[in-house]
């Protein structure tokens, strides 16, 4: 093997390194209202706090310790690598060694971030391609911003049987139930890349972490045909795209960086209840999500369309699909139950935990909004089935 290849071995062994920590470190312990982590502290007993704690501008509290479990916790995300920090978009973050959460004030949830397009708009494409053996990514995928048509190209990009498998693969059962492929993307996020051979191992490239299939027996490796994942947030961390002062490790008792909660407004009359401002734009309506509930039969979602002066509106497209097509197009006030200006979209009979996509079309099928994704969740005690959502005109 080259001495430029035994060099990128190296580095990736270090990324490595931390996988059998997860398996067998036991230094870490429950506080109050979350758990406290020494693993990654450097040996000092110092470490970072995982909590529900704090609230969103919404009046949420702020759960990163509920949503690491929801996502398979240690076993899928390692151990966590930074304190609470605001980062890009002015929004909460806390980093993991595979994956850094962000809080969603809108949804009241967290979301994992896209750290290897962070790592690419950085400029650090290369570094990964020499240093780590990350494959570079493919600029244009040819869906021209369709999110659909992205899912269907990139999926061709899997070419590698053992990746593919593994990618495809429930991380935790124990802790993740529902698994799909709705889940193995918002878990990793879409291929970037196709398989690439560097040295003893062959790379693919994800949204939110890189898959590596080691093809060669090297000392102190991963055996031949295994795969293993390169740990995004800990590639975050090193290329310097988290605050310094982040990472530094501290005590069982620290308090945690909050969003400022926006100040609370009056309560607004039932009858003059203010629309949100949107963003410039040159579409003539946007989406707003009312509410969502759990619900343990059917799984839908259903709302109304409001022209300017507030009034419903009969007679506009509504658009709905999800990735792997499946598209319905309701006209609003078509749908007896729902009245004048209602639309509704049955999913499924039971709970049917996917990604959803919903916008108003014109009458050529062009889009007429912005497109708005819905998360249905398995939990029907917790989680969500029933979303309710209004499109405005504007």
């Amino acid at each position: 093997m080259s001495k430029r290849l035994w060099i990128v071995a190296l580095a990736i062994a270090m990324l490595l390194a931390p996988l059998a920590s997860v398996q067998a470190a036991s230094e870490d312990y429950d506080v109050p209202n979350g758990h406290f982590f020494t693993q990654t502290g450097g040996g000092t007993g110092k470490g970072y706090l995982v909590l529900d704690a704090g609230q969103d501008k919404n009046g949420n509290t702020i759960r990163f310790w509920s949503e690491f479990r929801r996502l398979g916790g240690v076993a899928t995300l390692g151990y966590p690598v930074s304190k609470r920090y605001i980062g890009p978009g002015g929004f909460l973050y806390q980093a993991f060694q595979r994956g850094v959460l962000q809080w969603r004030h809108e949804t009241n949830r967290a979301v994992l971030s896209n750290t290897f397009e962070w790592l690419q708009d950085a400029g650090k494409d290369s570094w990964l391609q020499s240093a780590k053996g990350v494959p570079s990514p493919i600029v244009d995928d040819g869906s021209g911003g369709d999110y659909a048509k992205a899912v269907q190209t990139r999926f061709t990009w899997l070419t590698e049987p053992t990746i593919k498998v593994k990618y495809l693969a429930n991380p935790n059962p124990a802790a993740i139930s529902g698994w799909n492929t709705d889940r193995a993307i918002e878990l990793y996020g879409l291929p970037m890349s196709k398989p690439e051979k560097s040295g003893p191992f062959i790379t693919q490239r994800f949204q939110r972490i890189a898959l590596q299939l080691w093809v060669e027996n090297v000392p102190g490796m991963p055996a031949k045909g295994t795969v293993v994942g390169v740990l995004g947030g800990d590639l975050v961390k090193e290329a310097g795209l988290i605050p310094a002062d982040a990472t530094v490790p501290g005590a069982d008792n620290e308090p945690v960086v909050n969003p400022t909660p926006a100040p609370a407004q009056p309560t607004p009359a039932p009858t003059a209840a203010p629309q949100p401002t949107p963003a410039p734009t040159s579409y003539s309506w946007y989406p707003v999500m009312r509410s969502w509930s759990s619900n343990c039969g059917t799984t839908f979602v259903y709302g109304h369309v409001l022209n300017r002066s507030g009034g419903l509106q009969n007679g506009i497209s509504i658009k709905t699909w999800n990735e792997w097509g499946n598209v319905v197009i309701s006209g609003s006030g078509s749908d007896a139950n729902r009245g004048d200006g209602g639309w509704v979209r049955i999913v499924n009979k039971n709970q049917n935990p996917q990604v959803w996509y919903a916008a108003v079309v014109d009458g050529n099928g062009n889009l007429a909004s912005e497109v708005f994704t819905i998360r249905f969740e398995a939990d029907c005690n917790s989680g969500a089935q029933v979303v309710e959502l209004d499109f405005v005109e504007r």
